[in-house]
């Protein structure tokens, strides 16, 4: 039993290490791009690049539509049993494949109104070259989710890393043949063309999978069944961390929301310091929920909180440290106007840099549903926040408003474990002495 729980202690520091690895990856080349894109092309193309990509991560979720976390949950409770992963597997790719290309169209035809919506024809063309790249993204989410369930994290780790690579290198390419700024678009599509024989042979999905007509069927039903309920929560999970963003859009020039989204490009890479370590605990969290052990899930969402906590503060202590030597490298006081948002926006991170790891419980409980209403609930306080301030205040409504929900959501999650999952005090106070006094 200890020596059980030291492998997995151990293969979990070392997955995190590896995901790091890819986080510094990722996030060394989103700096680098929204650089170069403020330098090269001006404040005014980086609001548009933003808008661009925060709308193909949101749309993307119909795309992929929860297959890829059905495919993630229920290979964390197959892994054992390599008959039934190949089948497992390529229904979810049937579906995400279906979806992906139904999205990736819808997505095309609406570029322009999208466009018209944001007052911003660049945005619009943008989006009509990013479109495409929304089917081959749907599958490669599902392929990404299958490694995740069997925990291969090294090589989810080296997909992330290629994706943003691509990405960094399409701009860059799309920069020297003198393109304009809504061309960048096209590099999410690059990307995912480019990701997809790469996790196709890391999955090895076996084409008899695909024709193994009456367990192909009954997974593509189960499949769906999960999928259709976790859509909502994976639609909004995506789009929470960019509503600030999205709703700016409408609100203020795009000179504007290239000041906010350059702090808002940190706040994202800090926010995906915890993101790792939720990505890393899933797998375990369908495991012990499944065993309905709540002592042992509690401490181990304890232990990971705490672990999420601290590396963030280390990252968070950095960004703050270099953030204000970055002005001499920019134009138009880009730095300094949007170093109060940036501040704003941390002060609430650290508190939900805690429950992150934690944010798909509910999901891994096999309650996609619950799953589903507990992220409308984030989403509503978040974009009911800045509808309320943006109007008043602008950028600094924006940034308020985010850094409140943070910190509402880190409440709502624990207390959706104690109402839906009976984890007394919630799961982050279950099994201790707080908890126990309550009883």
């Amino acid at each position: 039993m200890a020596d059980g729980k030291f492998r997995l202690q151990s293969k979990f520091l070392t997955d995190a290490a590896w995901n790091y690895g890819a986080f510094a990856v990722m996030a060394g080349t989103g700096v680098i791009l929204n650089f170069f894109i403020a330098a090269y092309y001006g404040v005014a193309a980086l609001g548009v690049f933003n808008q661009i990509y925060a709308v193909y991560v949101v749309t993307a979720q119909f795309a992929v539509m929860g297959f890829h976390d059905s495919a993630q949950k229920h290979t964390s409770e197959i892994d054992e049993e390599p008959e039934h992963l190949g089948v497992v597997s390529a229904a979810a790719v049937v579906l995400a494949a279906a979806f992906g290309l139904l999205t990736a169209f819808g997505i095309y035809l609406l570029s322009y109104p999208i466009g018209v919506l944001a007052e911003s024809e660049s945005v619009g063309k943008g989006i009509a070259l990013a479109a495409p790249g929304l089917m081959f993204f749907a599958v490669n989410k599902v392929l990404m989710g299958v490694l995740n369930g069997v925990r291969r994290m090294k090589a989810f780790a080296a997909a992330q890393s290629l994706r943003v690579s691509v990405i960094l290198i399409s701009c860059l390419f799309m920069a020297w043949l003198e393109k304009p700024p809504y061309m960048l678009g096209l590099s999410f599509t690059i990307a995912e063309v480019a990701l997809l024989p790469l996790l196709l042979s890391l999955v090895r999905l076996n084409l008899t999978d695909f024709y193994s007509s009456e367990a192909l069927w009954r997974w593509i039903r189960v499949h769906f069944r999960f999928g259709s309920r976790a859509l909502i929560n994976g639609f909004l999970a995506e789009s929470y961390i960019r509503i600030d963003v999205i709703m700016l859009g409408v609100f203020v020039s795009d000179r504007d929301v290239g000041i906010y989204s350059f702090a808002a490009l940190f706040i994202e890479g800090l926010f995906q310091v915890p993101v790792v370590f939720r990505t890393l605990a899933n797998p375990e969290l369908a495991r012990l929920l499944n065993t309905d052990d709540k002592l042992a899930t509690g401490k181990f969402c304890r232990k990971v909180a705490l672990m999420s906590l601290g590396v963030f503060v280390i990252a968070a202590a950095g960004v703050l440290v270099v953030y204000p030597y970055l002005g001499p490298y920019f134009p138009d006081d880009l730095v300094a106007l949007s170093h109060p948002v940036l501040l704003v926006l941390i002060a609430g991170l650290v508190i939900y840099s805690l429950m992150i790891p934690m944010d798909y419980i509910v999901l891994q409980a096999g309650q996609p549903g619950r799953q589903s209403v507990l992220m409308s609930f984030n989403v509503a306080v978040n974009a009911g926040l800045n509808l309320a301030l943006i109007p008043l205040y602008g950028l600094y409504g924006a940034c308020t408003a985010t850094a409140i929900a943070f910190v509402v959501a880190s409440f709502a999650i624990n207390g959706a474990t104690w109402k839906w999952l009976n984890f007394r005090g919630g799961v982050m106070l279950y099994g201790t002495p707080l908890a126990r006094s309550r009883e």
